[in-house]
């Protein structure tokens, strides 16, 4: 008896040394490929920080993210709550025929932020409509995965539609039909393969429905049945966003390109750079477990696309990575398209207008979900041109 609690105690010993070496001797990491999130970084010290709790918070947060062989325990405790067929885990749940849903919890929101999101994008919409004129101006809002594959759900589970945000953002629009919500064009789809069953995108089924539903609204681009496509499965072993989270063992999930003719033809040029001949990047996609990336590669503040359209249209698109497999299906609508993540960059919307003036019709398109979490949305609402010492206005500024 007294030798196997020596041994109980060796163990034990180990194991806390072990892993605080572990965790000592293992470089600090910023970024999470297999989650796709940024990792805590080491919280600076200060008095301040320590008597208001937040280096205390921070520190754990460090500590949780940095824990030697993270990865693995995360596997492991994955494994053990689906044995007892615990039906939400780490925020996610684990729904019908493989599908891996995230949690979206109303106390998780920053509501001050989306307010301001809701406040800077009308802003720009309203400026925009003006300057182009309404009928070339349009807004879209892509639904969260949960909310349309609902059906998928576990039988408890509850879901946000956010209606409370597609209100605020119709109330505030000087027209509040071109706020386009793709709700009910893509819950009538639910039952097909719309979203990714362990990823947070749409697929590129789901991309299409989108689209079709927007040319058909707008008028801004000519739709297309979907047999004019050329079906091609660039990938079917990809594990997304929500598996990380967890890392339960789910079917893999296929990619799909909808070809058409001409797509070889473009011109793509990631912020005014090199241009490169297409819109699809497998090597990135290959690069790490996001095969999502076979859509321009990754996410950057400006992507320029040249076509052989000549319909003497150009696009200005605000968007978020759910636009990067809606695109490809406007190349013969645009003759020149430009993508503008506001997650990457901060240069204000009056300096894109006058860098481009050929444009002539604006998209605005985000996930609802990454739209009330964005907190970079600022300049897209900066519309007027900032005077210099030269423009300034003595009597305008006295009155």
């Amino acid at each position: 008896m007294k030798k196997s609690k020596l041994m109980l105690m060796f163990v034990f010993v180990v194991l806390v040394f072990g892993f605080s070496i572990g965790s000592l001797i293992t470089p600090v990491r910023s970024y999470s490929v297999q989650e796709n999130r940024t990792l805590t970084a080491h919280p600076k010290l200060s008095v301040k920080s320590i008597l208001s709790g937040k280096y205390q918070k921070q520190y754990e947060n460090f500590l949780s993210d940095q824990f030697f062989g993270r990865d693995a325990w995360v596997s492991l405790a994955t494994r053990i709550q689906a044995t007892f067929h615990q039906k939400d885990i780490n925020g996610v749940y684990i729904g019908k025929d493989g599908y891996l849903l995230e949690k979206d919890e109303a106390g998780d929101v920053d509501h001050l932020q989306v307010k301001d999101n809701e406040k800077y994008v009308t802003k720009f919409i309203n400026a925009a409509s003006k300057k182009f004129g309404k009928k070339h101006v349009s807004f879209m809002m892509v639904p969260s995965k949960t909310s349309i594959m609902k059906n998928k759900l576990p039988d408890y589970a509850s879901y946000n539609d956010h209606s409370d945000v597609i209100k605020a953002l119709r109330h505030d629009l000087n027209d509040p039909n071109q706020l386009l919500d793709l709700s009910k064009a893509l819950n009538q789809k639910n039952n097909q393969y719309i979203y990714y069953r362990t990823d947070h995108h749409w697929t590129t089924l789901g991309a299409y429905y989108a689209y079709d539903t927007f040319a058909k609204q707008t008028k801004m681009a000519t739709p297309h049945a979907a047999p004019y496509y050329h079906q091609v499965k660039a990938y079917e072993d990809f594990y997304g966003t929500t598996y990380n989270k967890i890392h339960l063992k789910v079917p893999a999930d296929t990619v799909t390109l909808y070809r058409q003719k001409g797509d070889t033809k473009v011109k793509v040029a990631f912020n005014q750079g090199k241009n490169y001949h297409t819109m699809y990047f497998d090597d990135a996609a290959k690069k790490g477990f996001n095969r999502y990336d076979v859509f321009f590669s990754k996410n950057t503040f400006q992507v320029d696309i040249r076509t052989h359209a000549h319909t003497g249209k150009t696009l200005l698109m605000a968007k978020d990575s759910f636009a990067n497999s809606f695109v490809p299906f406007l190349i013969h609508d645009y003759d020149h398209i430009i993508m503008i993540d506001y997650r990457y960059g901060v240069k204000p919307m009056n300096e894109i207008l006058a860098e481009n003036k050929d444009i002539t019709d604006v998209l605005v398109m985000f996930n609802t979900e990454k739209f009330m979490q964005n907190t970079k949305l600022k300049p897209i609402s900066e519309m007027k041109k900032s005077k210099t010492r030269q423009e300034f206005n003595a009597s305008e500024f006295l009155s």
